[in-house]
């Protein structure tokens, strides 16, 4: 059986169920959410490709803006450190 593989597929996902059936999948993660995609060709699922990022998006409506995951939290980090030393003015 052939497998379709999304190129440079960032990881793989095994995925058990309680009966004890297994489902094997290729994943990538979003970077823009930094949430794991299964990769199913063929699914008719849409996804998105950030040219900034160079790399496959989830999709999503907050993931077609390129504003990489590792900039979300430093602009949190700074908020909370903003927000700190005004709670001790």
């Amino acid at each position: 059986m052939g497998r379709i593989t999304l190129l440079n597929a960032g990881g793989y996902g095994i995925i058990t169920d309680v009966e004890g059936g297994i489902e094997e999948h290729d994943t990538f993660t979003c970077p823009h959410c930094n949430g794991v995609q299964i990769v199913r060709p063929g699914s008719g699922t849409q996804r998105g490709y950030c040219h900034l990022c160079d790399a496959p998006t989830c999709g999503k409506k907050n993931c077609v803006e390129c504003v990489p995951f590792m900039k979300k939290i430093e602009r949190y980090e700074r908020r909370e450190e903003l927000r700190r030393a005004m709670d001790r003015v």
